[in-house]
C-alpha cells in the first residue's frame, strides 16, 4: 500500500472496537432487512482503481438494501455509476469496511477483489457511465484516430520511444491521425500531443473517440477498455492474465522473453520496476514491425 487507510486514523484500541462492533451491526440490520452501509476503500493507482468497478455492482446485488460510500483518488471514474451512492465522504461510521488496496500477483485481480468485498467475482467487466463523452480536447482531431500511450509507472514496462516514433509515422501514413495521451516526460512528439492535458475524464472521452489504442500495461489500458475502445497493449514483467479476463476488446503482444510475466521478482528480492536480470525494458524483444501489423489488423478487420 501507498499510503495510511482509512482504519489507519483510529488508534489500535479504536480499530479494534470497531472490527468487533461492526459486524455486530451489520447482524443486526441484516437480520431485520435495514438498509446497511458499505464504506469501499480504493484509494490506489488509475488502472486499481478501473479494475475495481464490477465490485460496486456485486456488492449492491448481494447486500442490498445498502448505501455504497466510496473512498477513492478517481472520482471521475465514478460519474453517473448507479452503484455508488457517495465518493469521498464519510457521513457516520460504517456497518462494513472493505479495503480494496492490495494486488496479489498470483490471483486474479477482480478474484481478489470479490474475496475482499465477500461477494462472488462479478462476470461484467468496469464501465464507465457518462451521460456526456464529449470534451474540447478531440475539437482539432480527425474523427478516425489511433490513441498511443507510451508512459507506464514502471521503467522494464516501457517500449522504447524511438520505436513509439517508428509506429506512430507507419500510423500517419497509414492515413489515421496519432493522438498521443497520458502523462509523463518521454513524448513521442508525432501527432496531436495531450499528454500532461487532460483530466482521467477527459483522457477516457478521447479513447471511448478513438479507433484503437496502442499503449503499455497502463492505466489508460484499463481506462480504455472501460470506455469501451479496443486496445493493443503490450505486455512484459506483467501478465495480462491476472489483470484481464474475457476481454474481447484487448489484445496482447507478449514479449518473447521466457521470463514473460515475472513481475520483476524473479531471481532477487521483489522490487516494481527493476528487473533482477538487469534487463533495461522486458519489451525489446517486441518489433515495431510486430505491433504495426497487429494494429492495422484490427483496424481493418475491427477485430
Amino acid at each position: 500500500m501507498e499510503a495510511s487507510t482509512y482504519e489507519d486514523q483510529f488508534g489500535p484500541a479504536a480499530r479494534r472496537m470497531l472490527r468487533l462492533y461492526r459486524p455486530l451491526r451489520w447482524l443486526a440490520k441484516r437480520t431485520v432487512g435495514a438498509s446497511c452501509d458499505i464504506l469501499v476503500e480504493i484509494r490506489w493507482r488509475l488502472g486499481d482503481e478501473v479494475m475495481a468497478i464490477p465490485i460496486y455492482e456485486a456488492l449492491r446485488g448481494t447486500y442490498a438494501p445498502c448505501r455504497i460510500t466510496v473512498l477513492c483518488n478517481y472520482p471521475e471514474l465514478l460519474e453517473g455509476n448507479p452503484f455508488v451512492d457517495v465518493l469521498n465522504e464519510v457521513r457516520r461510521d460504517s456497518d462494513r469496511y472493505v479495503c480494496l488496496r492490495s494486488g496479489p500477483r498470483l490471483v486474479f485481480r477482480l478474484e481478489h477483489y470479490a474475496r475482499c468485498a465477500g461477494v462472488r467475482t462479478p462476470s461484467t467487466r468496469p464501465q464507465l457511465y457518462y451521460s456526456d463523452w464529449s470534451t474540447p480536447l478531440s475539437a482539432n482531431i480527425k474523427e478516425s484516430f489511433v490513441a498511443v500511450c507510451p508512459g507506464t509507472s514502471w521503467p522494464t514496462k516501457q517500449w522504447p520511444i524511438e520505436r513509439w516514433r517508428s509506429l506512430c509515422t507507419a500510423l500517419s501514413d497509414l492515413g489515421y491521425d496519432v493522438v498521443e495521451v497520458g502523462a509523463g516526460d518521454g513524448q513521442i512528439g508525432v501527432g496531436h500531443n495531450l499528454v500532461n492535458k487532460t483530466t482521467v475524464r477527459d483522457a477516457a472521452c478521447v479513447l471511448k473517440a478513438s479507433r484503437l489504442l496502442i499503449c503499455c500495461d497502463s492505466g489508460l489500458m484499463h481506462l480504455a477498455l472501460a470506455a469501451g475502445t479496443r486496445v493493443l497493449a503490450l505486455f512484459g514483467p506483467t501478465d495480462p492474465d491476472i489483470l484481464i479476463r474475457n476481454e474481447p476488446r484487448l489484445t496482447s503482444l507478449l514479449t518473447e522473453r521466457d521470463c514473460r510475466g515475472c513481475w520483476n521478482r524473479e531471481g532477487g528480492p521483489e522490487q516494481p520496476g527493476t528487473c533482477p536480470l538487469n534487463h533495461s525494458s522486458c519489451l525489446d524483444p517486441i518489433t515495431v514491425e510486430q505491433v504495426f501489423g497487429q494494429a492495422r489488423r484490427i483496424l481493418e478487420t475491427g477485430a
